[in-house]
């Protein structure tokens, strides 16, 4: 079969397993690797179900989200990938697809479940594989998303064709082609214009159905990154982390210890000024390190990506969310509104019913509309929320959702972000376990002064969208719905402590959404 036996140069070290010495690689084995061939293969099948274009601007629709670059361009557009635009596409690519995939029929259903099923778990195994730690339950999820992938890809066959597979084909029918002209050249004096033209439609067909035949036969998923997915869940028990052996990190590691080092230099003598700037760099490093291991001893956690420290809490509580971004002209209710562009019948509609719900105390806003109207208010144009890293429960994600109202935000549109809002305890809707997915439309706080603990509020005034399928996964698309409120009030006043994180959504449809849970490893492991 082509495969030849021989000594290796690792052979005959003491300790050492030549089989060993390979190790999974994210990056060029999954991003770069099998994430590019699944595009080819998605492309492919888009353009035989003409969904090309719908999947283009589901693609440009795409909303902001932490360390997530939004597209500019459409997909079919984009001409060079790298590691960076292949994880943030494996990040979306599964709710982008169901959003494209949306509007079936009876002969469609199938093959359309199918693609969605095999590209849905791929994801899923890689989002698994990034995990740092592993007990057994994980390693099996990581095996039956495998197993549902290698059951399912053989959708994408037709489109798995190589160059020469394709070269073949081409000559096949090429000679086809020239031994049926043979033939209808002795016959052609012997039949009629009619029967000559549907002569040659069945010729048309003929080599049609021989050219499928072939690549049929020939096309085939064993290539090596498609067999090493088998060897990862193995790897874990016996060498730790998948993570640890990425590809990226050296990659990474090169750009802070010679590209950068490299562009702060005059370009003379390079390799000196080179080793001399991360000489300093990586003490330095290593000394921030330090204080923050020992804050964490003294009680102050750090909060990841940003220099903010805050009170060491309990495993069941949630660090503050802070406002930032102060608004001009919304010292009242009314001029936020008017700021917002908000009627102020909206606001008091809902601020008065949270009035209600909040405990009987001197802290407790006034019921009376006159009087709230007189409190001082301040605006804000963003909320910073502490998110628990994925595995480490001590680290905080800070994640800044934006509301802008109707002003522009860094010289685009306006900004109103996504966020998931806890509203009840885990048994409410289904698989979002008591969260729902809300716009945010004001953030502002307001300072109840008729009382003499003069108590500040911070509240969110966000736009609720219900789950569709009371918040359970729709089989077919592999993902959780949510749409706009029909009838009823869609608008509500929440704290800013029940804003627990943003979400990410894709538009489905005039009014409804496609909730993406696999953009990070946090969303994919709360709701699933």
């Amino acid at each position: 079969m082509g495969v030849k036996i021989g000594n290796n140069l690792f052979i005959g070290l003491d300790r050492v397993s030549p089989a060993d010495l390979y190790k999974p690689d994210l990056l060029h084995n999954i991003y770069l690797g099998l994430f590019k061939h699944m595009m080819e293969w998605v492309e492919g099948f888009l353009k035989k179900h003409k969904q090309q274009q719908v999947f283009d601007h589901a693609w440009k629709e795409i909303l902001p989200y932490p360390r997530f670059s939004v597209p500019k361009k459409a997909y079919c557009e984009i001409t060079q990938w790298q590691g960076k635009e292949m994880r943030n596409l494996g990040h979306s690519i599964s709710a982008v697809l169901a959003s494209a995939l949306r509007n079936l029929d009876s002969s469609q259903y199938p093959d359309f479940k199918s693609a969605l099923k095999c590209v849905s778990t791929l994801v899923a195994f890689s989002l698994m594989a990034q995990y740092r730690s592993h007990t057994p339950d994980t390693l099996s999820y990581m095996e039956s998303y495998l197993q549902t992938f290698h059951r399912t890809k053989d959708i994408f066959l037709a489109f798995r064709t190589s160059k020469a597979t394709r070269t073949r084909a081409d000559c096949q029918d090429r000679e086809l082609r020239e031994l049926m002209a043979d033939q209808g050249a002795k016959e052609v004096h012997h039949r009629t214009l009619a029967n000559r033209c549907r002569h040659a439609d069945q010729e048309r067909v003929e080599r049609s159905d021989r050219r499928a035949d072939l690549i049929r036969c020939e096309n085939h998923f064993n290539f090596i990154k498609m067999h090493y997915l088998t060897h990862f869940a193995s790897h874990v028990p016996r060498f730790g982390s998948i993570s640890m052996y990425s590809t990226e990190i050296g990659e990474l590691a090169h750009k802070d210890q010679i590209q950068d080092g490299y562009r702060r230099s005059n370009k003379n003598d390079a390799a000196w000024q080179i080793l001399s700037q991360y000489g300093r760099q990586h003490p330095l490093g290593m000394r921030l390190q330090t204080i923050e291991a020992l804050s964490k001893v003294k009680g102050v956690i750090v909060a990841k990506d940003s220099w903010m420290e805050m009170p060491a809490f309990s495993s069941h509580s949630t660090p503050r969310r802070v406002l930032k971004g102060r608004m001009k002209n919304t010292s009242t209710l009314t001029e936020l509104c008017a700021t917002l562009n908000i009627h102020y019948s909206h606001i008091m509609q809902e601020i008065l019913p949270f009035t209600r719900q909040t405990a009987a105390d001197d802290r407790r806003l006034p019921a009376d509309p006159t009087e709230l109207g007189l409190l001082p208010v301040e605006g804000f144009a963003q909320l910073e929320i502490p998110v628990p890293d994925f595995q480490e429960t001590d680290r905080f994600q800070i994640q800044w959702a934006r509301c802008t109202g109707t002003k522009a935000f860094c010289n685009g549109g306006p900004r109103n972000d996504w966020v998931w809002v806890q509203t009840g305890g885990e048994a409410n809707y289904g698989d979002l376990r008591g969260r729902v997915v809300a716009r945010l439309l004001a953030l502002f706080n307001i300072r109840n002064i008729l009382s003499e603990a003069g108590a500040v509020h911070r509240l969110a005034l966000v736009c609720i969208l219900d789950p569709v399928n009371s918040g359970r996964f729709h089989i077919a698309s592999g993902h959780i719905r949510v749409a706009r409120r029909v009838n009823g009030r869609d608008m509500r006043i929440v704290s800013i402590g029940a804003v627990i994180g943003q979400a990410q959504v894709i538009p489905s449809g005039e009014r409804q959404w496609i909730v993406n849970h696999r953009i990070d490893l946090w969303t994919f492991n709360e709701i699933y």
